[in-house]
Order: structure tokens, then C-alpha cells, then sequence
């Protein structure tokens, strides 16, 4: 009798460890299974990003690979020559027989502009008879102008009117007159101290011609009353 007992009790256990293994395990595997879906679905978006800018690069190398085949059966291609390469014309001077080398102011003040019309600004003025080294020539409405090196820095336009191919035969200059009110200066810059300032019509003895560095024409004079200095050639004018 105690036999069977024990056999029947084992024969339970059995049976309720077998039971409670199989109601379990559902449990156990539902879990496993979300935290392995849940791995795949983190991978997988990080991956789908990468695979689109992968796929959007092939596009464009092959979009380009395209272009430079084409290209090369355009030049592959007989009496087919790439485009020109593109230079700045390339300016030709006038001849040696139509443009003089050097022209001479022949009026009592010749004004030379920046442009080649009076409506430029006068970088320098000449006096009769200067000499001005001829580079250049332009034929404008208002006639041939000729650009003309007042020094290695200041060039500029002179009307061919107010010049002579020819050096002047005229006797020198012996006056400046003023033809507004003037400052007569230590020396042939306003950066000189004024001496005094002439009135407009003044007349005063000539002695010579200075160019500075800036182009400006500057005329060594001396007053009625034995003064020396000088004036600028923007408002006077040899004679």
C-alpha cells in the first residue's frame, strides 16, 4: 500500500512539473523574441539611411561617368576640336609713320586730361613749346587726340589742336599772367608756404618750367617787385 502511494505522489509531481514546464515556456519565448524584433528594427533603421545615400551616389558618379563618355565621343569624333580658349585682344599700334614720336604745346598753356575729351579731368598743364613723348593716338568726335607720359607714373590725352608735330620756332616766353587769384609758393607744390597771393591779370617775369612728381606744371616767376617763387600752371599761363 505505501508502494502505490509513493508511486502515484512520484507519477503527480511528474505530471505537475511536466504541466507547469509547458505553460511557461510560451512566456519565456514571447519575451526572447521582442528583445530579438526589436534588435533587428534598430539595425535596419540604420541601415536604410545609408543604403539611400549609397544609391543616391551611384546615381550621381554614373550621371557623371555619362557626361565624360559623351565628351570623349564628341572629341573622338573627326574635324571635332575643343572650344577656343579665349584671349584679350591684342592692341596694335599705330604705325611708326602715323604716330609721332614726340609733339610740342603750341599754344601759351596746353592742358593735358586724364580721357581723351575736355570733359576729362587735366592732369597737367604744358607751356609753349614743352615736349611731350607721344605713346598712343585716338580719333574721337571731336578729332585726334594723342596720349602723351608726363612721367613714368602720369600719363594722359593732349588735343593734336593745341600741339605741333614740329618744334616751335617762336621766341621764348618771357611772362606769366594769372588768370585767377593765384599763391605764389616756396616751391613747386602747395605743400610750399605762400609768399603772397597775386590777384587775377597779374603779370610776372618768366624764368623757367618745373613738372613735378604728380604731373603738375609749375612756373618759377618773379614779381614786379623783384620776388621770386612759384605758381601753379592750373591758373596761369605763359606768354
Amino acid at each position: 500500500m505505501n508502494r502505490s502511494k509513493k508511486i502515484i505522489a512520484a507519477g503527480a509531481l511528474a505530471i505537475g512539473i511536466g504541466a507547469g514546464a509547458v505553460i511557461s515556456s510560451p512566456q519565456v519565448m514571447n519575451a526572447s523574441s521582442n528583445v530579438v524584433l526589436a534588435s533587428v528594427d534598430w539595425v535596419t533603421s540604420q541601415i536604410n539611411p545609408m543604403k539611400t545615400k549609397i544609391s543616391d551616389l551611384e546615381a550621381k558618379i554614373n550621371s557623371q561617368q555619362q557626361e565624360i563618355n559623351s565628351l570623349k565621343a564628341q572629341l573622338s569624333q573627326p574635324g571635332t576640336t575643343p572650344p577656343p580658349v579665349t584671349t584679350p585682344p591684342v592692341t596694335t599700334p599705330p604705325a611708326s609713320g602715323d604716330l609721332p614720336s614726340t609733339v610740342y604745346a603750341a599754344k601759351g598753356t596746353v592742358k593735358v586730361h586724364s580721357g581723351a575729351t575736355t570733359s576729362y579731368k587735366v592732369v597737367a598743364t604744358k607751356a609753349n613749346g614743352a615736349a611731350l613723348k607721344v605713346i598712343d593716338s585716338f580719333n574721337s568726335a571731336t578729332g585726334l587726340w594723342y596720349r602723351v607720359e608726363i612721367s613714368s607714373t602720369v600719363k594722359g590725352w593732349v588735343f593734336s589742336g593745341d600741339v605741333t608735330v614740329s618744334k616751335s620756332s617762336a621766341s621764348a616766353p618771357s611772362s606769366v599772367v594769372t588768370f585767377g587769384e593765384v599763391h605764389l609758393r616756396k616751391g613747386a607744390t602747395t605743400s610750399y608756404d605762400v609768399i603772397q597771393t597775386l590777384p587775377k591779370g597779374a603779370s610776372l617775369k618768366y624764368i623757367s618750367t618745373f613738372t613735378n612728381a604728380k604731373g603738375e606744371v609749375w612756373y618759377n616767376v618773379q614779381t614786379s617787385s623783384g620776388i621770386k617763387g612759384w605758381v601753379s600752371g592750373t591758373l596761369s599761363e605763359v606768354r
